[in-house]
């Protein structure tokens, strides 16, 4: 038979040896990849623990494991010490063993809870906020940080940055700005011969439109505002959400991002606001005339609608640092900004256990952010923080085994709470901040819901059922929120509550 060039036959060609050698390594990769993969934390490590740290933060047994799922996993990165670090996702049902207020002040916080769990709040389902009963359901999205060490994988507390919380972009000026332009241009590139009629047609539609335009400014000077915080801050976050609340009910509400209580106090003064979250420190100040209003006049008709939640004083040292705070005499320490209600509470906080501005070493007012900061760099030895507890940027320190936080004496807190009544005792919880075992005296002041003395009776009630029954403050991350509760409502007021806010009041608890 004839020989083709299609049949003729050719001996074998041979891969080139660096070939073989480099499939031979991909295979050697994926085996590695895949034995690792296999390594990572099972289903029963993560079971165990997140038994361990129910266990560890409940001295009386409280959640119990009904079923748990493991999801997916991924890398972390290193830990500071450079071991590798694996985090293994998880879904959760956790039953209660017994009767239990989140809410609660002195409570594991839902946000605690959450950071225990490895969730995020909205990642806790079933928080009832008038109090759980034993032997309801929580359903947990959350995970478990492991790390590598000699024996093997190791739990490890973690806890992930804050997500930068943004309200919506505000691009309306520019936008406007851009239409008048445009309206410009409309009129200059008319020609000549049509120029009159032209200009009236744009008239005679400016016209309508600055009528519809005053309309609408005109109902909005009626909202009923709220004035929060800073931006992404719990007091922004909270006021936030109750004017989202309340314009899906059908009310024109409005909330406004703000510096902070003491002109959240000037707003209700203009009559910018018609409601304002307020440090009880701050409203005291503002009502008598004295500390940061020294120089205005008494606002008398400030009046209290009800308290949402505690912020504590937290004394913050380095973990290697003092252990109690008589050991902060000739140490440096932090007070909080110049002007702020928190430099007068940590003042306060020292006198009550003996010590004056004069015995420390040095005195700085940086508030906390930066002071955490100063802290790690060794540039001072101690900071004050009043703010709502567990703090975010806070956890992540006590994660990393950063800081510990100092109790206050049990003396020096009944005396504040005899002489003092804008400081409120309590008791941080253990697991308030990862691996803190043990429950932290100290004192807190109070946010308050403030607004008029001419508030009339239905817009109080209708705020307060938004506030304390109405607006899920768990659902959209609020970890103060989820602790305003109507047992709490009257501790620690600084000012007149409203009349009808002591009605309603009246009628929800004992």
């Amino acid at each position: 038979m004839a020989t083709t060039a299609f049949s003729r036959v050719h001996p074998p060609v041979l891969a080139p040896a660096w070939l073989s050698a480099l499939r031979l390594l991909f295979m050697l990769l994926c085996l590695c990849l895949l034995a690792a993969c296999s390594r990572a934390p099972d289903e029963t490590a993560v079971r165990e623990a997140v038994q361990d740290r129910l266990q560890a933060t409940f001295a009386d047994p409280l959640l119990e494991i009904a079923s748990l799922r493991r999801l997916g996993s991924a890398p972390l990165g290193t830990a500071s010490d450079g071991a590798p670090r694996h985090i293994v996702y998880y879904n959760a049902t956790l039953a209660l063993q017994r009767d239990y207020q989140f809410s609660d002040w002195e409570s594991l916080t839902p946000a605690a809870l959450a950071s225990l769990l490895g969730a995020t709040e909205p990642g806790i389902g079933g928080i009832d906020s008038d109090g759980n009963a034993a032997g309801d359901e929580l359903r947990v999205r959350g995970s478990v940080t492991f790390r590598q060490g000699a024996d093997g994988w190791e739990p490890t507390l973690y806890v992930p940055p804050a997500g930068e919380a943004s309200g919506p972009e505000d691009t309306a000026g520019s936008l406007a700005r851009g239409l008048v332009e445009q309206i410009r241009a409309i009129v200059d590139r008319t020609p000549a011969r049509q120029g009159a009629e032209a200009r009236a047609i744009v008239a005679e539609e400016l016209q309508a439109a600055i009528q519809q335009i005053n309309l609408r400014l005109e109902q909005l000077h009626r909202a009923f505002v709220i004035a929060g915080g800073p931006t992404a801050g719990e007091y922004d976050l909270i006021a936030r959400t109750v004017a989202a609340f309340g314009r899906t009910h059908g009310v024109q509400a409005a909330s406004v991002t703000t510096d902070g209580s003491a002109q959240n106090v000037e707003m209700l003064r203009r009559g910018l606001a018609s409601a304002a979250l307020v440090q009880s420190d701050i409203a005291a100040m503002a009502y008598r005339g004295t500390g940061t209003f020294a120089a205005r006049p008494q606002d008398t008709a400030l009046r209290a609608l009800g308290t949402l939640f505690p912020e504590p004083v937290q004394v913050i040292v380095r973990a290697d640092g003092a252990e109690s705070l008589d050991e902060l005499r000739g140490r440096r320490v932090d007070l909080g900004l110049p002007a702020s209600g928190s430099r007068a509470t940590a003042l306060a906080v020292l006198r009550a256990h003996g010590i004056e501005e004069a015995d420390l070493a040095g005195i700085t007012a940086l508030g906390p952010e930066a002071a955490a900061q100063a802290l790690a760099r060794g540039e001072i030895d101690a900071f004050f923080a009043v703010i709502h507890a567990p703090a975010r940027q806070l956890q992540r320190l006590w994660a990393d085994g950063a800081i510990r936080m100092l109790p206050l004496a049990a003396d020096a807190v009944d005396a504040m709470a005899r002489t003092d009544p804008e400081l409120v005792p309590v008791t941080l919880a253990p697991g308030t901040y990862p691996g803190q075992a043990l429950p932290l005296r100290t004192v807190a002041v109070t946010a308050l819901l403030v607004g008029r003395e001419d508030l009339t009776d239905a817009e109080v009630h209708g705020l307060l059922e938004t506030f304390f029954g109405g607006a899920d403050f768990l659902a959209a991350g609020s970890s103060a929120g989820a602790m305003i509760s109507p047992r709490r409502a009257r501790v620690g007021l600084t000012i007149p509550m409203h009349p009808a806010a002591e009605a309603y009041f009246a009628q929800r608890t004992p």
